[in-house]
């Protein structure tokens, strides 16, 4: 029995350290495996009934600092984003330049001044009229460019993105299989330790992706959460689901709505961006929402206020010798055609104090033919107004009625120019209209030129100035903005224009928690009238209730673009309106012709919540437009109204439409309001003062303006300045007091000299990016925007550099602790080698001694 006993020790023995030997060499062939942790096996005594009875298998054990391990992984969160933001901060790098480079945007706005002053010492000379052409469209260009290839980094961000979350979902299920895996073996008494080291690697991956945290179970399996504690790896791997967008523009934002959310499918409504802090993921949405970003405000708000302040010397300027008998204005107004507008409320102007404009027409000598101000023609009943009728109107800021509408503007001016004679002849073909929204004005003589010249006061020579403009947006007879500069307003002699409609209004950049100080109301209009309701928000309004309540009153519906606004229908037609309540209301049309305006005509006049407007998008192009003043959705159902082999249903075709999108758009240290027009068509912003003083509205308290958002990329020198150079402005209107008249200089610099000034002077820009409001030259603000973007990736590099010594550091210590030592390894080897020769020899003389006793026996 003893000899038995001895036996099965010694076979437990030598059982026990061969396992060890096993595990041995398995730590001495994975010594250079990535992620491979040491095992170790402890034997253990084996007892039985108090007894001694040899050596067992102990725990396979790993040797891991969990402690360390999770600093490891916050480690490789930080570097994944760093690693990430030194792929595309070195790109910037390259778009941006340096500050003294001559291929940077603030040397070609340099150069820009450099060419306007080189001008003014030879105005007349062709080389260089087309010299500063030239360099104003290289400077455009290279706006257009940067803007261009911030836009594509963006673009690949978000694809990156969402090939990230590929890479996120893979390491979410490997993680969630090695737990199934873990929690199988562990049940039945497995070796467990390998799959445990690839898990480990799988959590260390997932963390350069994003941050994560996690914890143990009892069963062995770990449980995987964002850091906001959104469930990963739980009973089954959440999926993390990102569609990248195929577009990107300059006023496109994540928070407006304009890329796809990042969502897990654990809570699928959420946008969980902002539940990531740290690691690949959480870098790229940051380029793409907020350092990019950044980094565009700050060029389109350079590039919006050069074009706005050269073209505002321009606009004072002349171009004589060159012959200038037509200008066409940029300004794009309400158009006065669209039939809902006539007669009700048009968009009006008028002057502040004394200031007027003289306008006058001359000869190819420059000598005057006629002249007069924009004041007395619309006060003397010699000139017609847009209906016909001899009116004197008043522009002053004290008229009973404030505002001159734009059509009476353009009639009255064409009338004084009609009645005005050159050799002899009248000027009957002269023209001024307000041509679909845009000022249009043509002397019908090309050899006679128009020009204007703004003033402090009516009378003939006065100082000049640029004329303060009060523009009424919504017919109140309340100015809405002040723009200066007679021509300027309508933009009738611009130098730079741009490629798109001003369809967006921001307001300055405002602290988070910005709320209205009272109640403020104000309307939304495009170049078809007004959209929507009245909007009226209650004192203590947040940006994001403003945003809300915008984005509930201008929801409309829209009937089909029709050719004609009038029609006509064989039977009657019904026209059911409801919202989610049921019935708003119902109108009966006879069979008969009628226009659109009669159809709006008669929902209006049903004393309901609907309302309607029949508008004129452009030539040709009418639409019925519908919506509750209430603010919520309708759908409309049309019956009958037989229309030929169709209908009146199919002929309108309603669909409920969002004219208007409002958000709020972080950007700095702020956040914007930014409403913009859907369609990008003109966006005009109207608000009601409030009885203070000086008087405050929605506007001022705000800072709403036409927004600066994409101007870099739009940027353009005027067309036909740039098919004929001899258009840039360089001279001005004069006055000869002894003669009293006005007169044009053929070698008058006066214009070329002030926008070389306009050039270099510092101007007041507004908060953009990361860069605060503040006096700059414009070449000043393109140079902080480059010194900022080489200092951001300077700092990014350092923190890369520390981060991976950090790493290294991390790793060489856990190497220390959990990896394999060949030095130990081969040292425990032997010992055990030599416990298992130990165990064969005990077998051994232990089977000689059982012969021997056999033999006895026989």
């Amino acid at each position: 029995m003893s000899l038995t006993l001895g036996l099965n020790s010694a076979l437990s023995g030598l059982l026990t350290n061969q396992k060890a030997l096993d595990v041995i060499s398995q730590n001495v062939v994975n010594v250079n495996t990535k992620g491979y942790v040491r095992k170790q096996m402890t034997p253990e005594s084996r007892v039985v009934n108090g007894i001694g009875a040899g050596v067992q298998q102990g725990a396979l054990t790993r040797n891991v600092d969990e402690g360390l391990m999770r600093d490891i992984r916050r480690q490789t969160s930080t570097q994944g984003a760093l690693d990430i933001t030194q792929t595309y901060y070195p790109r910037l790098e390259d778009l941006f330049g340096t500050v003294g480079s001559s291929t940077s945007i603030s040397h070609q706005i340099q150069q820009m001044q450099s060419s306007f002053e080189t001008l003014a010492t030879q105005v007349n000379t062709p080389a260089f009229q087309s010299a500063t052409v030239q360099t104003a469209k290289d400077m455009t260009d290279q706006f257009n460019e940067m803007t261009y290839h911030m836009q594509n980094l963006r673009l690949e961000a978000d694809r990156a993105v969402a090939d990230t979350t590929e890479q996120v979902n893979k390491q979410l299920e490997d993680i969630f299989d090695l737990n199934q895996k873990i929690v199988r073996n562990n049940a039945i008494g497995g070796d467990i330790g390998d799959l445990q080291d690839k898990r480990d690697n799988a959590l260390t991956t997932l963390s350069k992706y994003m941050d994560i945290q996690y914890f143990e179970r009892g069963d062995g399996s770990v449980g995987v959460f964002t850091k906001t504690g959104k469930t990963l790896v739980d009973k089954g791997p959440a999926t993390l689901r990102h569609v990248a967008t195929t577009i990107t523009d300059s006023w496109m934002t994540a928070a407006g709505g304009n890329f796809n959310k990042l969502t897990v499918s654990t809570s699928d409504a959420t946008d969980i961006g902002e539940d990531i802090n740290d690691g690949q993921l959480r870098a790229l949405l940051d380029l793409r929402d907020t350092v990019i970003p950044n980094l565009q405000a700050q060029m389109d708000e350079v590039a919006a206020k050069l074009k706005e302040t050269v073209n505002q010397v321009h606009n004072r300027g002349t171009i004589f010798p060159t012959q200038n008998s037509k200008m066409v204005g940029t300004r794009q107004l309400v158009d006065p055609n669209n039939p809902a507008l006539n007669g009700s409320n048009p968009q009006n102007i008028w002057y502040s104090g004394n200031d007027d404009t003289t306008i006058a027409l001359f000869d190819t000598q420059g000598n005057q033919v006629a002249a007069t101000t924009v004041r007395a023609i619309m006060s003397s009943t010699s000139y017609t107004d847009a209906a016909g009728n001899a009116t004197a109107l008043d522009m002053s800021d004290s008229a009973t009625t404030l505002g001159v509408k734009m059509t009476d503007v353009a009639a009255k001016i064409q009338s004084w120019m009609r009645q005005q004679s050159y050799q002899g002849n009248v000027m009957s073909s002269a023209t001024a209209s307000i041509d679909t929204g845009t000022f249009v004005l043509d002397t019908g003589v090309p050899s006679v030129t128009l020009a204007f010249r703004d003033q402090k006061a009516t009378a003939a020579g006065s100082g000049t100035t640029d004329a303060r403009i009060n523009f009424d947006v919504d017919g109140d007879n309340k100015a809405d903005k002040q723009v200066t500069g007679f021509a300027n307003f309508f933009g009738l002699n611009d130098f730079f224009t741009s490629k798109v409609p001003d369809s967006i209004v921001d307001s300055d950049v405002v602290a988070k928690d910005f709320t209205l100080s009272t109640a403020r109301s104000f309307n939304l209009l495009d170049p078809t009238g007004k959209i929507g309701n009245t909007i009226s928000m209650a004192a203590g309004s947040s940006l994001y209730d403003i945003a809300k309540k915008i984005n509930a009153q201008t929801q409309t519906n829209e009937s089909a673009i029709l050719s004609s606004s009038s029609l006509t229908t064989t039977s009657s037609t019904s026209i059911n309106i409801s919202d989610a309540n049921g019935a708003v209301a119902h109108i009966s049309l006879a069979a008969g012709n009628m226009t659109l305006k009669d159809i709006a005509d008669a929902i209006n006049a049903q004393s309901s919540s609907a309302q309607a407007a029949a508008v004129q998008e452009g030539p040709n192009a009418y639409r019925l437009r519908v919506w509750d003043n209430r603010g919520v959705p309708l759908d409309i159902s049309v019956v009958g109204g037989t229309m030929g082999s169709s209908d009146m249903k199919s002929y309108l075709g309603f669909q409920q439409s969002q004219l208007v999108e409002a958000s709020v758009i972080p950007e700095g240290s702020g956040y914007r309001l930014r409403i913009r027009q859907t369609s990008d068509r003109e966006l005009f912003l109207g608000a009601t003062p409030d009885n203070l003083t000086p008087a405050g509205s929605f506007i001022t308290e705000l800072g709403m303006h036409t927004a600066s958002t994409r101007k870099s990329g739009v940027i353009d020198v005027r067309a036909d300045i740039q098919g004929s150079p001899a258009k840039v402005s360089r001279g001005a209107m004069q006055y000869n007091s002894d003669l009293g008249k006005y007169f044009l200089s053929e070698g008058d610099n006066t214009t070329a000299l002030a926008m070389g000034g306009a050039m270099s002077t510092k101007t007041q820009m507004s908060t953009a990016g990361s860069l605060y409001a503040g006096s700059y030259s414009f070449a000043e603000h393109a140079a902080a925007s480059i010194a900022q973007v080489s200092t951001d990736a300077a700092h990014s590099k350092d923190r890369l550099d520390y981060q991976t010594t950090l790493g290294q550091a991390l790793n060489t210590q856990y190497a220390s602790t959990s990896g394999v030592n060949l030095d130990e390894e081969v040292a425990n080897m032997i010992n055990f080698q030599q416990a298992y020769s130990a165990s064969a020899k005990v077998i051994s003389t232990l089977q000689e001694m059982l012969d021997t006793l056999v033999n006895i026996v026989k």
